[in-house]
């Protein structure tokens, strides 16, 4: 088995990388910067934005997994052009090239919960809702997704394309500024803790489950389309706050709640419905954030 992961030491794309060390298959990357923290057989060095990819090399791949973003942490300040270069006009290029060139594997992209905007529903949301969603989007990364999301829904193609809407993942190894790794080295520092009301409810899952999970639709030939991968966690940012405390053995402070704006507070409950892709395999998480968030500290 031979994947090729676009995007290099990024959260997602690192894990995924991993998991293909572990289960021995070949390995080739691209993207910006030489890849760390795992093996691979072969880096090619380039900007996707500027540069054309080599695609006689990356049709030879069993699985392209397309793990490059923008936007997504808002305080990196990405410009507008560079956040739909990268999550619309790069990935439907290398889907056009793909189907030309008679690509028979299988390519993987990503969507996220955020695409069902500003709502005032409060449910998990299936694949079609996200699809149809024409509530307010908080910014162009939502916006960006959406487009990439319909487009893959729209498009004909005869390889195997798994589009997957993920919520909030987590685990060592993430932005710092996000809000797990926030909490616990702020206790463990004994620094000032500030949040939003923490009212808004969020789905997690663990960052090693999502290659567990494409490897199973791999082995299953699960047909294309789009998916959710639901997590197996649905908590109020209140309620995250307060399990790290209790796993760390302290309580929360008083007043830390109510003091931050954040432009995704209009999006009040962000979870998934993954009923769709469990009808082809099995899905079975079994890393939770109390049992993740003490590796953190180390």
């Amino acid at each position: 088995m031979k994947y090729s992961i676009l995007g290099t030491n990024g959260f997602l794309s690192t894990a995924i990388a991993k998991f293909c060390n572990q289960k021995g298959y070949g390995l080739d990357m691209y993207g910006l910067h030489e890849p760390i923290g795992h093996s691979y057989d072969n880096f090619y060095k380039m900007n996707l934005v500027e540069e054309n990819i080599d695609m006689s090399t990356l049709k030879n791949s069993d699985v392209i997994i397309y793990a490059i973003g923008a936007g997504i942490q808002s305080n990196l300040n990405e410009s507008v052009n560079l956040i739909y270069s990268l999550n619309v006009n790069v990935p439907i290029n290398i889907c056009n090239q793909l189907r030309f060139l008679g690509y028979n594997g299988r390519f993987v992209t990503f969507g996220s919960v955020f695409e069902i905007g500003e709502t005032s529903l409060k449910h998990p949301f299936t694949e079609e809702e996200l699809l149809v969603s024409t509530s307010q989007a908080p910014n162009d990364y939502t916006v960006s997704k959406r487009i990439l999301s319909r487009f893959v829904e729209s498009y004909k193609h005869d390889y195997t394309h798994w589009h997957f809407f993920i919520p909030t993942i987590y685990g060592e190894g993430e932005n710092p500024m996000r809000l797990i790794p926030y909490t616990v080295s702020a206790i463990r520092e004994g620094r000032e803790l500030v949040f939003t009301s923490g009212e808004q409810v969020r789905q997690y899952i663990h960052v090693s489950e999502v290659p567990l999970i494409i490897d199973k639709c791999v082995l299953e030939n699960v047909p294309s389309g789009c998916y959710n991968l639901e997590g197996n966690e649905t908590l109020t940012v209140k309620e995250i706050v307060t399990l790290i405390h209790d796993v760390m053995g302290c309580t929360v402070p008083d007043g830390c709640f109510g003091k931050v704006k954040r432009k995704d507070v209009g999006m009040k409950y962000l979870a998934l419905d993954g009923s769709k892709l469990k009808t082809f395999i099995p899905v079975e998480l079994s890393k939770t954030i109390s049992g993740s968030c003490k590796k953190y500290e180390s």
